[in-house]
């Protein structure tokens, strides 16, 4: 069986293959907040590609996180929606 080496280069490759499907970005940085009630904070950064722009998501909520993050694979290239 032949393999596609195509994809297996690093992820840190300056050029991207021109028949590469799009792909999505997606950062999650939580902390510890002592003057917030519930202490727990993050905030959410997304989106598909540089030129489509990106969303920023603050929350104390941790069901919250899971749901964007959920809701954000369900959208990606190549997922089937049988999360």
């Amino acid at each position: 069986m032949k393999q596609d080496r195509r994809w297996a280069d690093s992820a840190g490759d300056d050029e991207a293959h021109p028949d590469a499907p799009a792909s999505g970005v997606m950062v999650i940085r939580t902390w510890h907040d002592p003057w917030h009630p519930q202490g727990f904070r993050a905030r959410i950064t997304y989106g598909q590609t540089s030129e489509s722009g990106q969303t920023t998501l603050a929350t104390a909520d941790p069901a919250e996180v899971l749901g964007v993050v959920k809701r954000w694979l369900a959208v990606q290239p190549g997922v089937s929606g049988q999360n």
